[in-house]
């Protein structure tokens, strides 16, 4: 383990988070979270426009952006079956793989995703702390999965497909930057 500080803080950053998301994941399928509950989210998050506080006739500041709003009426309010689904589904494998340490900067960046959602819908709560966590999560890159099952197959899974070692990707597949430097000696000899 080359960066173990590094790891020990990611590791209690993901234990914490992933702990969180497991549970709210579980404790949707348990009680029966679906299209009418989404629905329910997203209409208090239509609320918070402009639009519809000027159509109350209130004054204040909107806390849902125009944009958003149109994609919650647009995208997701007909879809919330789906939605639903990709929610509980997403805190549960998110929650794993967090916990696991298992694709725990991909966890991190789809955790990362779902906490910019819940803001932008105008539900402040804890996504903050879990923003800046799961940013440290990302920054500390492949010392983030150090302590877990990501040691002992990320070099492996990116040597496999080099593709991974490619733009974004690299950064939700990490690997130690002296294992990186040798996929792209391979990679230039081999090109």
């Amino acid at each position: 383990m080359k960066n173990p500080i590094k790891s020990v803080i990611a590791l209690l950053i993901r234990l914490y988070f992933g702990y969180y998301f497991l549970n709210a994941g579980i404790g949707k399928f348990q009680t029966g979270f679906n299209g009418e509950s989404v629905g329910g989210f997203l209409k208090g998050g239509l609320a918070q426009t402009a639009g519809a506080i000027a159509a109350a006739g209130k004054t204040g500041k909107a806390n849902v952006t125009d944009t958003w709003g149109w994609l919650i009426s647009h995208v997701f309010l007909p879809n919330a079956d789906i939605m639903a689904f990709m929610v509980k589904t997403g805190e549960v494998m998110i929650g794993l793989g967090l916990i696991l340490g298992c694709f725990t900067t991909l966890a991190a960046f789809f955790a990362l995703t779902m906490n910019f959602s819940f803001l932008l819908s105008g539900t402040v709560s804890s996504n903050p702390q879990m923003v800046i966590g799961f940013l440290v999560i990302l920054y500390f890159a492949a010392a983030s999965g150090a302590i877990g099952v990501d040691r002992f197959f990320m070099n492996k899974l990116v040597d496999k497909f080099p593709i991974l070692n490619k733009g974004f990707l690299r950064h939700l597949f990490p690997v130690d930057a002296g294992h990186r430097t040798t996929i792209n000696k391979g990679i230039n000899q081999a090109g």
